[in-house]
């Protein structure tokens, strides 16, 4: 029986981007853009019209822009890992002494 390989594409472990932005953070991009989009819809009944697609366009871009710096600093992954040690505590509470655990008792 022969041996067969199977040849692998050079792109197929590349991260996956659009416009810059990296894996996930086309997701991000995706449900900010839709949220800015209905808060401009909720704006434009209390502004005009005009206002409120302004107002839509800037923060549009400006998430865009935020996104897109995270992308490049923190990788495709980067971004969750710094939110996960963000969530880390600094320090640990104790609130038993160790004096009362069995082991530092004298017998």
């Amino acid at each position: 029986m022969e041996n067969h390989h199977i040849p692998i594409k050079k792109g197929l472990q590349k991260d996956v981007l659009f416009r810059g932005l990296k894996a996930k953070y086309i997701i991000y991009c995706l449900y900010l853009g839709l949220a800015a989009i209905l808060l401009g819809l909720v704006l434009s009944t209390f502004v005009p019209m005009l206002y409120a697609l302004a107002m839509i366009i800037i923060t549009i871009a400006v998430v865009f822009l935020i996104l897109l710096f995270y992308s490049r600093t923190y990788g495709a992954n980067g971004f969750v890992k710094k939110m996960a040690d963000a969530a880390k505590p600094d320090r640990i509470k104790i609130s038993n002494p160790f004096e009362n655990l069995l082991l530092w008792k004298n017998r």
